[in-house]
Order: structure tokens, then C-alpha cells, then sequence
């Protein structure tokens, strides 16, 4: 695969495994990686469960809507929606904390956060790029998260492991469409490790 301004993009739920499926894409390829989530907390100087208590979960999505525009090389509103129809403009901020990543040379593999499919905008330039959906059993995906407390959802938090199930799942239907809409092509997860999901994905993408 050429290196030269490329860009894999992965998505999906949380429990998909985008973080280790994307270091190794990174070490096989070589190419740079970048978690989104990780750089925004950098940034911001503090965990995102912190800033969805603090600030909401809509500020954030603004910062992770800027840092994707940077690392697409999204300069203006009309690079943006350019040939597109679309009733959702953005602001692109001049003086971003994430104007470095505008500058990245060569490959690139970036982690995307599980909401950034959210946002119409995002959804146009992720389908512009490589993007790859870790599609998974809603269940297996559960069990993976279950019991973490760093996720930012409050849900996650209920008592009842039942109800949390139940609230995980519903989010899970919203978000599945847009993640299908967004994507160049899907790969289902379920029973495979995290080398043969990566393996997969490179024999799609190296034509």
C-alpha cells in the first residue's frame, strides 16, 4: 500500500476493539496512529467522562468534529460540503488545538471514537476516506465493556446489569445505520482475534 496521504479510518461501537485493531494495522503498515480519543483528552487536558459531565457530551463532539477535520485536511467550510447537500454547516475553527494533525505526512491509521458517526458532516468525509466498520454481536460487544467505569455514559453505571444491557443495546440500534452509512466496507468481528480482523482489512484495502 502506498503511504502517500493515506488514511484508514476504523469505527464502530465501543467494544469493537478499534484501539487494538488499529496498533496493529499501525505496526504492519507503518504507518502513523492516532487515537482520536486519546488526542482530545490530551488536549483538553482531562478524560472525556470528565468532559461530558463538565461541558456535556455536545462539546465534545466538537472538539472530536474539529480533530477530524484536521486530519482530513479539511481547510473551509466549502472543502467540506463541496458537491454535497447537506442543511448542516460547521464553523471550522482557525486557532485549533488540532492543527498539528493537519500536517501529517504518509500513512495514517486513526481510531475513531464510537460517536463520531453522529454528526452528518463527519459521516461525508469518513465516506470519502477508507473508513472500516468493526461490526459486532451487540452481546459480545457488552460483555467486553461491561463494568468499565471510565466510559462516558452514564447508562453504564446502572445497577441492574439487565436495564444496562437494554440501554447499551438501544444506543447500539440508533448508532448502527450511521456507522453502515459512513463506512467504505464492514467487518464483522465476531469469533475472530484482533491479527485476523486486521488481516482482513488489509487484504481489502491493498489492491
Amino acid at each position: 500500500m502506498k503511504a502517500e496521504n493515506n488514511r484508514i479510518f476504523l469505527i464502530g461501537y465501543m467494544g469493537s476493539g478499534k484501539t487494538t485493531v488499529s496498533k496493529i494495522l499501525s505496526e504492519r503498515t507503518g504507518f502513523q496512529l492516532v487515537d482520536m480519543d486519546t488526542e482530545i483528552e490530551r488536549a483538553e487536558k482531562m478524560p472525556i467522562r470528565t468532559m461530558f459531565i463538565k461541558y456535556g457530551e455536545h462539546e465534545f463532539r466538537n472538539k472530536e468534529s474539529e480533530l477530524l477535520d484536521k486530519l482530513c485536511q479539511v481547510s473551509s467550510a466549502a472543502d467540506l460540503m463541496a458537491g454535497e447537500n447537506t442543511n448542516t454547516p460547521r464553523v471550522l475553527d482557525k486557532k485549533s488545538k488540532y492543527e498539528s494533525f493537519a500536517g501529517l505526512q504518509g500513512g495514517v491509521v486513526i481510531s475513531c471514537g464510537g460517536g463520531i458517526i453522529l454528526d452528518d458532516l463527519n459521516r461525508m468525509i469518513l465516506k470519502k476516506q477508507k473508513t472500516v466498520f468493526l461490526e459486532g454481536n451487540p452481546r459480545l460487544l457488552f460483555e467486553r465493556v461491561n463494568g468499565d467505569t471510565g466510559r462516558p455514559f452514564a447508562f453504564m453505571d446502572v445497577a441492574d446489569e439487565k436495564e444496562r444491557f437494554q440501554k447499551f443495546l438501544d444506543l447500539y440500534k440508533k448508532r448502527e445505520t450511521l456507522y453502515q452509512e459512513a463506512a467504505s466496507f464492514t467487518v464483522k468481528i465476531d469469533g475472530k482475534r484482533p491479527e485476523a480482523i486486521a488481516d482482513e482489512i488489509l487484504a481489502v484495502l491493498i489492491l
